[in-house]
């Protein structure tokens, strides 16, 4: 009980503290620690491969004692000596053919050739060499020895080959891991300076939109921009005349168009061809809009006397009242529909010469040159704007990228140095 609580108070020894190395002194501790991997795999290999040449040759000699004949030590079976003397020839032949190797100086193909040979050799034993035991039990057992000593130097190779293999992969993930990490660094380094140019390129496109906007404000407060605002309000309005005179003339045609459909009908009866021509020539204007056509007043008059025949003796009836005092008599009907295309046809004019008149103002072309300057500018802004979002995204990827191998840099290096050695700079890695 008393060493117990001895123990419990015994101060204890504090850990070693990890040595810190960088990433620029890493490449160096990398090659010495693969070198001495190598190194120390060769030495493992160096003494298996006395060994195993040793046995090997052990081998070939036993094979060349196989089947003298003081080695009967007694007599057999006929036909067991039989079959052990017919399966001696292959048996040691093909163990001859798997022993005749030319080994390799790299380890691991020198390991991948041991193995194959074992393993034809053993397969030698399986196969012919099963039976050889009844008639040369001595020197099979001899056979099985090496065989044996072979195996446990090819265990240990496979063990050195394997820690090897471990920890070079391990320095190799930790080289790319360096590489990875250069290449984002060098790549977030290009795409900051990137990024620099086009907020200074921002910053320049919204001082240059601020100025147009400004001389746009300054240009509409101007008395010249005042008189082609007033000269726009003007227009507008005899536009807005327009269209009630069009309104009201197309109304009138709308009203009319049944009446001459029926008087084309009744001269087309009467086979009268001029009146028919007149009167189809008078509907397709009308039902095409063309009421600027300077012939369509023409075409009223000359239609008119006509139309009021068969209304007269009842052959085009008025149904409604809109037809009724349209058709009140020929003169009338003649002074509605001309006064009405007159009417529009003259305000329609004026409108558009209005309109060409304005677009030559001074103030027309500034006005829509700042406009069109400011939609630039903010298209440019857009466009910079959603790129800076891809090269955003691009330093997120990077820098995610980045991390990840500093992760694996920070995990390897503790395996390899045992948590003797941390990177600085890596995430997790300093003390």
């Amino acid at each position: 009980m008393f060493k117990r609580i001895t123990e419990l108070f015994r101060s204890k020894k504090p850990e070693p503290r990890a040595s810190i190395t960088t990433l620029a002194d890493l490449p160096v501790w990398l090659d010495a620690e693969e070198q001495t991997c190598i190194s120390l795999r060769s030495e493992q290999f160096n003494d298996s491969r006395e060994i195993i040449e040793k046995a090997r040759q052990d081998i070939l000699q036993l094979l060349a004692e196989f089947g003298a004949e003081d080695s009967v030590v007694e007599a057999m079976h006929p036909k067991v000596e039989q079959v052990n003397r017919h399966n001696l020839p292959q048996f040691k032949h093909k163990v001859e053919d798997a022993l005749d190797v030319e080994f390799s100086d790299e380890d691991e193909t020198y390991y991948q050739q041991v193995a194959d040979m074992i393993n034809s050799c053993f397969k030698a034993y399986r196969g012919p060499g099963r039976y050889l035991h009844h008639l040369y039990g001595d020197e099979v057992k001899v056979f099985r020895q090496l065989m044996d000593q072979i195996g446990k130097e090819l265990n240990l190779l496979t063990e050195a080959i394997k820690n090897s293999r471990i920890r070079l992969a391990r320095i190799e993930a930790v080289r790319e891991g360096m590489g990875v990490v250069r290449d984002t660094e060098e790549e977030l380094a290009e795409v900051s300076v990137i990024r620099r140019e086009m907020d200074e390129r921002r910053t320049d496109l919204v001082r240059r939109k601020e100025e147009f906007s400004h001389d746009l404000d300054l240009h509409a407060s101007s008395p010249e921009f005042n008189e082609y605002t007033a000269a726009q309000t003007k227009i507008e309005e005899e536009k807005l005349r327009s269209l009630e005179l069009f309104e009201a003339l197309d109304a009138l045609v709308r009203t009319a168009l049944p009446i001459w459909r029926r008087a084309l009908r009744i001269v087309q009866d009467e086979r009268k061809k001029d009146e028919e021509k007149l009167l189809d020539r008078l509907i397709q204007e009308a039902v095409l809009q063309h009421y600027a056509d300077p012939e369509i007043p023409k075409l009223i008059r000359s239609t008119t006397g006509e139309i009021f025949r068969s209304i007269e003796n009842e052959s085009i009836p008025l149904k409604n009242s809109f037809e009724k005092s349209l058709f009140v008599s020929a003169e009338t009907y003649m002074d509605q529909m001309t006064c009405a295309i007159a009417s529009w046809h003259m305000v329609e004019e004026k409108c558009q010469h209005d309109k060409d008149v304005i677009a030559s103002h001074p103030a027309a072309g500034t006005h829509v040159s700042f406009e069109t300057a400011i939609l630039d500018l903010e298209r440019e802004i857009k466009h910079g704007d959603d790129e800076v979002g891809k090269l955003e995204g691009r330093i997120h990827h990077l820098e995610r990228e980045k991390e990840k191998a500093m992760v694996i840099i920070r995990d390897e290096m503790k395996e390899l140095s045992g948590g003797e050695i941390k990177v600085a700079g890596l995430s997790g890695g300093e003390e």
